[in-house]
């Protein structure tokens, strides 16, 4: 799920890939910021946002407010709309327009990474944690996971293994998975053949019932780190 689509859905958090591609996308910080205005109106109950408001809170003049507005309006940062209510026209500011750019730029970074792997193996994995974890995978987790798949070349199955492994243990959460994940790269493990391996391998020492895995101990080593 693309960031412009958590926003439509409801999720409220800035994705940090935001701020990493700031200068893509903004020409100055000022721009940014009042931008972040009009993303809380638009994601909150903020009601009456004026530009008399922000200069306030930014220690501008509402004319250098009201500047920062239109470039960000020429830039295609922010759509305008007008509505009508009680007879009065309202105008509304959206600043969704943004994070479909930021979908953009993401995109086109790794085109390679992501036509090497199959977009419905990735939709499919999405869909498997958010059944699994009873819930959509925030724009941070979802970036996690994409990271995982296609900068560290992990095996989307691999990465299934440790959340059934977490979902095992009753530790449903990214952190933790992520944790199984790399504890599996430091013991060399890269494969879900190797991971079966090592759970036949536990279950031939120890053949009693196991309510805590090794897995499951070695994330809460490094998470004691």
């Amino acid at each position: 799920m693309s960031f412009l689509e958590h926003y439509k859905s409801g999720n409220l958090v800035l994705p940090s890939a935001l701020l990493f591609h700031f200068k893509a996308i903004f020409k100055s910080a000022d721009d940014f910021l009042v931008w972040q205005f009009f993303y809380a109106q638009n994601t909150t109950k903020l009601d009456d946002l004026a530009p008399s408001q922000i200069a306030t809170a930014l220690g501008k003049t509402v004319t250098e407010v009201n500047r920062t507005i239109s470039d960000l309006t020429a830039q295609g940062l922010l759509d305008m709309k007008t509505i009508e209510l009680s007879g009065e026209i309202e105008v509304i500011f959206d600043a969704s327009p943004v994070l479909a750019k930021l979908d953009e730029l993401l995109n086109q970074e790794q085109p390679v990474e992501r036509s090497s792997q199959s977009p419905n193996k990735l939709k499919s994995l999405v869909d498997d944690f958010e059944r699994e974890l009873g819930r959509m995978l925030s724009p941070f987790e979802l970036e996690d996971l994409q990271k995982t798949i296609q900068e560290d070349k992990t095996d989307p199955d691999l990465v299934r293994a440790a959340l059934r492994e977490a979902v095992f243990n009753g530790k449903t959460n990214w952190n933790y998975i992520n944790a199984i994940l790399r504890n599996w790269r430091h013991d060399g493990v890269t494969t879900l053949r190797q991971v079966e391996e090592r759970r036949r391998e536990r279950e031939q020492t120890n053949p009693s019932n196991i309510t805590i895995s090794d897995d499951f101990l070695a994330a809460m080593d490094l998470w004691s780190d």
